[in-house]
């Protein structure tokens, strides 16, 4: 799959590109209540929510791949 360097369509617009409806903001709301934010887990409960496999199933880099720093 390959895209187009630059849309023609031009930025984003969520009203026209994301239709939401009102139910669909009750339930997003209802569920940012009911769920817990992933920085208040312990780290046993971050555990449980990985795979044991999870880091043998990640993908290897390519030999030409360069290490680098965040600024």
């Amino acid at each position: 799959m390959s895209l187009p360097e630059h849309s023609s369509r031009g930025p984003v617009d969520f009203a026209r590109d994301v239709p939401t409806t009102q139910k669909d903001i009750e339930v997003l709301r209802q569920l940012r209540q009911e769920t817990p934010s992933w920085l208040q887990l312990t780290t046993d409960e971050v555990e449980a929510l990985i795979p044991a496999h999870a880091l043998d199933e990640r993908p290897v880099p390519p030999p030409s791949a360069k290490p680098f720093t965040l600024p």
